[in-house]
């Protein structure tokens, strides 16, 4: 009978990759008319359009490790120089300070420099070095926690676009212990955040002169993964990040095992002797022994409905929110200056509707035709995404032209929407995950994967596929043996 696994994105395509691998016969649905969830990449006139996630983070390499399993690992390429990220504070663009972790700096003397605090900021930051060690019970918001131990300045400026735009939450609701619980483990050892971001600058800087003792490195100028090089933190495919969903697409659609069926989604589960039966919504039913569930939580809550009627009020308190990225390309000579390093990222309290820009082609070679910039603009969950396409492309074109002073009309425009696409990891998500384990202990035939629950980025969604994988081959093996 097999294994059914529901949804086409980065996080079933795995599971049905590592099942097929294994030899068991998978039947893969997806209700869109592509698979690759939110990895689409686009070319167009030249230009390569990344509507969703553009790149992967080298420390969690579960999925340079899937690129270079399906042939791809000659185009991995990591960023182009300068490397400069700013932040949009006052109506002006401020670097990003140097040796800045994910919001900890690592290095005293660029945060000591730089213009994006007030001296009488910087002391407030400096008074965590004096503070006690405060171990909370329970769960509590990244933001809540930095703000007590670091101020607020750091907190707006710093970790609020950068984490909280990760996970499409503010950040005053996103769960630390879901989503940085590395803040608390600092706190436990070292007292001081301050101290453990310090200390954290110097374990890197000690790894990499040990490393580069041992490792010739090449230079590569075209970015490619040359033998020797090193990528860097942030990876990505020189033909884009739909480069591994089309891959793996293909190779699913290429295995005798494998049943894809595009256009096609789950109307219910119902429990049978031995598995699940399950209807779809082109009027054919299926018995599989197992079924695992990629959706986002809203749509996982509906299939289930039948089978499981406990988990859909646990999966309903798991919040998705929305997003849309707005893609512009415009000639050099249209601005002002060329615009230098990935893009920026906008402080709270701006004047600006965007959240944040990267500069595509400034960020990744192979963006772009010779001559031309290409910019995506992040529009963040709220009213403004009840506008139309014509209303986001104004209001990016606005915003880009007051930060980055460009001017004249585009050479090409794309709008890309996620709408209830974007889990949101809210204080208490482990706690909320803990119950929605316990349900599906008494599930056997039922296993949940994806975005909505461990992770959000890609690689921890490979992850969890695998993971699926793994535990459905698990039951089937102990089904076999009974």
């Amino acid at each position: 009978m097999g294994v059914l696994v529901v949804g086409g994105g980065i996080t079933g395509l795995t599971a049905a990759h590592a099942l097929a691998r294994a030899g068991v016969p998978v039947t893969l649905v997806e209700a869109a008319d592509r698979l690759g969830g939110k990895v689409r990449t686009e070319l167009i006139d030249g230009f390569l359009v990344e509507d969703g996630p553009d790149s992967v983070i080298a420390t969690r390499p579960a999925a340079i490790q899937l690129a270079r399993e399906l042939g791809l690992g000659s185009e991995l390429i990591g960023v182009k120089e300068p490397r400069g990220v700013f932040i949009r504070h006052r109506g002006r663009l401020v670097p990003m300070p140097e040796g800045l972790g994910l919001v900890l700096p690592t290095r005293i003397g660029p945060f000591a420099t730089t213009r994006l605090f007030s001296p009488l900021e910087k002391a407030r930051m400096g008074l965590d070095v004096a503070m006690p060690r405060v171990i909370r019970p329970g769960d509590e918001a990244v933001g809540t926690f930095l703000r007590r131990r670091l101020g607020n300045a750091l907190v707006d400026r710093l970790a609020g676009p950068l984490v909280g735009g990760i996970y499409g939450t503010p950040i005053d609701e996103l769960s630390l212990d879901a989503v940085l619980p590395t803040l608390r483990d600092a706190e436990r050892e070292h007292r001081s955040l301050l101290l453990a971001g310090l200390a954290q600058g110097r374990a890197a800087a000690a790894a990499r002169a040990s490393a580069s003792s041992r490792v010739p490195v090449a230079p590569s100028p075209s970015g490619s993964a040359s033998p020797g090089r090193s990528l860097g933190m942030f990876v990505s495919l020189a033909g884009g990040m739909g480069r591994l969903t089309d891959t793996l697409g293909e190779v699913l659609g290429a295995s005798p095992a494998v049943d894809v069926r595009t256009g096609t989604s789950v109307r219910s589960l119902e429990r049978r002797p031995g598995g699940v039966r399950v209807a779809l919504s082109d009027g054919t039913r299926l018995d599989v022994e197992i079924a695992i569930v990629t959706t986002p939580a809203p749509a996982a809550s509906e299939i289930l409905e039948a089978l499981a009627p406990s988990l859909p009020p646990r999966l309903a308190t798991i919040r998705h929110g929305s997003t849309a990225i707005v893609t512009l390309a415009y000639p050099k000579a249209g601005f002002e200056r060329p615009p230098a390093g990935h893009g920026f990222v906008v402080a709270a309290g701006e004047d600006l509707g965007i959240s944040a820009c990267t500069i595509s082609s400034g960020k990744w070679p192979g963006r772009a035709p010779e001559g031309s910039v290409l910019l995506r603009a992040f529009v963040p969950d709220g009213p403004l995404l009840a506008g139309s396409d014509e209303h986001l492309t104004a209001l990016a074109r606005r915003d880009l032209e007051r930060t980055l002073g460009v001017r004249g009309e585009p050479r090409l425009i794309r709008v890309a929407r996620w709408m209830g696409a974007m889990p949101r990891y809210t204080v208490g998500h482990l706690e909320r995950l803990a119950a929605i384990d316990e349900i599906l202990a008494q599930e056997p035939a039922v296993v949940l994967a994806g975005a909505a629950y461990r992770g959000v980025g890609i690689p921890d969604c490979v992850t969890q596929g695998r993971t699926a994988a793994e535990r459905a081959l698990e039951r089937l093996s102990t089904s076999a043996a009974a």
